[in-house]
């Protein structure tokens, strides 16, 4: 363990997780370095390396983007190494495990010992990886979340396996498809490298990246089991200085429920809502779509960047409707060789949150899916659920070395209207603080948290202090 370094396996993607690399990445982003857009996660390695790698070490930067370019030089240099890259061990430890989760990777369960190997070949990645986990919410004890085997055709790798996505600029949460559940089993295609359309029509995109995974939830423990679900999206980069997502998905049908080419095609073409032609039972599914941007500064001496995101639970003439929104701003500096980031958020989960009376009980709720729109007990969008609003305030410290310090205020109010809620079954606000700490040592990658809050759940044994540790090695 002492002479072992690395801490980074071969592998075609970059997964959700780490906010300091994907400070990093932001920063690159900001100063021109990385073309594509970078707001679709797990990101393309090819795509990235592609960009770092060729960019020279010339006089035009500044010390911190120069140390982030380095750093994420380094990594690309390691995830694009071909053949079998050895074997990857994490373990983590967590004393009452948050439920408020955001992009940063934090342990699910108080215990977690996970190990994993990964083969890559130009056309070919095999990445297979198996956690066992202590006391799980779920029962499931044993797990294979991170595992997927991928095939390049073309500019588009066609994968199957369990991997996680965040979709959206948000730093705290995403509205339609983020981490706070497990993975869901997907068969996916997604484009390698970013490059415009050359056609005059379209070349006006830039960059653009697309994804659609078609998946099923779990089969047992739930009121409908065996729920298909699609997600789909297109993230493109028409300037430098803007980035603008479209995303789509859908629940569709489960035990007991119709689930032929018909009800697919409906689905597809957005006649899901009940009317004289079509009743409550037919009805092919529940569904979620919307848009998100981030607008940069184009100045370089004013460096701030605005984003929101804004999904609906609904359809009305053909778009989206009864919207859920998240808005927030950014800024970000250097000091010497390190860096840093300061953001402020705010989301609420409420369908047509903007008006005085918004429409509670319908965010991530459907009559056709009792357990609504989760997978393995949690959302799959924003960790506070339905009826609930946010407002965070972040910000992150990046050392030259790689060791990263950051600190999360969080104002919550959970459950608002006291319906069906995963977290809590009456009204509830919650102050929290989280401090977290993050640096590759000789024996490994060390991160450290500690957070306190009011009590989590309903009871009031909880005491409010929650904190992991973690560590990984590749060998």
């Amino acid at each position: 363990m002492i002479l072992a370094t690395s801490t980074a396996l071969a592998d075609p993607w970059l997964s959700p997780g780490d906010e300091a690399l994907r400070h990093d990445i932001q920063l690159l982003s900001d100063a021109g370095i990385i073309r594509g857009p970078v707001t679709t996660w797990p990101l393309s390695w090819p795509d990235l390396a592609r960009d770092v790698l060729n960019r020279p070490m010339d006089g035009g930067l500044g010390e911190a983007v120069l140390s982030a370019l380095i750093r994420v030089q380094r990594q690309a240099r390691r995830s694009s190494a071909l053949g079998y890259s050895g074997i990857g061990l994490k373990a983590s430890g967590a004393h009452e495990p948050v439920e408020l989760r955001g992009f940063a990777d934090m342990p699910r369960e108080e215990g977690e010992v996970a190990a994993r190997a990964s083969w890559l070949t130009n056309h070919f990645a095999v990445n297979l990886q198996g956690a066992v986990v202590a006391d799980p919410d779920n029962g499931k004890k044993v797990r294979a979340d991170g595992s997927y085997v991928g095939l390049n055709v073309g500019n588009f790798m066609v994968s199957a396996g369990y991997m996680e996505r965040w979709w959206g600029p948000g730093w705290d949460g995403s509205l339609i498809l983020s981490t706070n559940s497990r993975p869901i089993p997907s068969l996916t295609i997604e484009r390698n490298y970013t490059d415009p359309f050359r056609t005059p029509l379209l070349s006006w995109l830039g960059p653009w990246r697309a994804s659609i995974a078609v998946g099923q939830a779990e089969g047992s423990d739930v009121a409908v089991a065996d729920v298909r679900f699609l997600a789909a999206r297109v993230n493109f980069r028409p300037r430098p200085w803007l980035e603008v997502g479209l995303t789509r998905t859908a629940q569709w049908c489960g035990e007991g429920r119709i689930c032929d080419f018909e009800t697919f095609a409906n689905l597809l073409i957005g006649r899901d809502n009940r009317d004289e032609s079509l009743p409550f039972g037919e009805e092919p599914g529940n569904q979620m779509a919307g848009y998100d941007l981030r607008l940069r500064s184009p100045y370089a001496r004013l460096p701030v960047a605005v984003y929101t995101q804004w999904i609906g639970e609904d359809e009305a003439g053909g778009l989206p409707s009864k919207f859920l929104g998240q808005a927030g701003v950014e800024t970000w500096g250097a000091w010497g060789r390190a860096s840093w980031r300061v953001h402020a958020e705010f989301t609420d989960t409420t369908c047509t949150f903007t008006r005085e009376q918004p429409d509670f009980d319908c965010a991530y709720r459907n009559a056709h899916f009792p357990q609504g729109y989760t997978h393995r007990g949690r959302v799959i969008g924003h960790s506070m659920d339905n009826d609930s609003r946010a407002y965070s305030l972040g910000a992150l410290f990046m050392r030259d070395n790689g060791d990263s310090l950051s600190l999360l205020f969080r104002h919550v109010e959970l459950n608002r209207d006291g319906g069906q809620h995963s977290i809590s079954t009456l009204p509830r606000e919650v102050d929290n603080v989280e401090l977290r700490l993050s640096g590759a040592r000789r024996f490994g990658k060390i991160g450290l948290g500690l957070g306190y809050g009011d009590p989590r759940r309903d009871s009031a044994d909880d005491s409010g202090m929650h904190a992991f540790v973690t560590w990984q090695q590749g060998f």
